[in-house]
């Protein structure tokens, strides 16, 4: 068995699959970087934390039962009177969290038709 499949299968034993998608984009940046053992090893163990956070939002995302996931990229912001665009991007700063203040809106996403 080669090198690269045992280290394949040892990382699959200890469930490491955030490594394993991305080993061979690392060892190729590695190479190139001249990376060091210790910096590599500390960019492995980044991916995995990283891929681990991202399952972990995923699974809790489809958990929670939402019925459509929505950015405010996609608001129309247009169809909505009371807040402007401009009001919202403001509040995205969380300088009300810092405050301590509580943030409450009410009433229907949009307007009925």
């Amino acid at each position: 068995m080669k090198a690269y499949e045992k280290t394949v299968n040892l990382l699959d034993t200890l469930k490491l699959k955030g490594i394993i998608k991305r080993l061979d984009e690392e060892i190729n940046n590695a190479e190139v970087g001249k990376v060091s053992y210790l910096g590599f090893l500390n960019t492995l163990l980044e991916v995995e934390i990283e891929d681990r956070r991202e399952r972990r939002l995923k699974r809790n995302m489809t958990a929670a039962h939402f019925p459509v996931e929505k950015t405010l990229e996609e608001f129309e912001f247009g169809k909505v009177e009371g807040i402007t665009k401009s009001e919202v991007s403001q509040l995205l700063d969380f300088q009300w969290v810092d405050n301590h203040y509580n943030l409450l809106l009410f009433g229907p996403p949009c307007p009925k038709t």
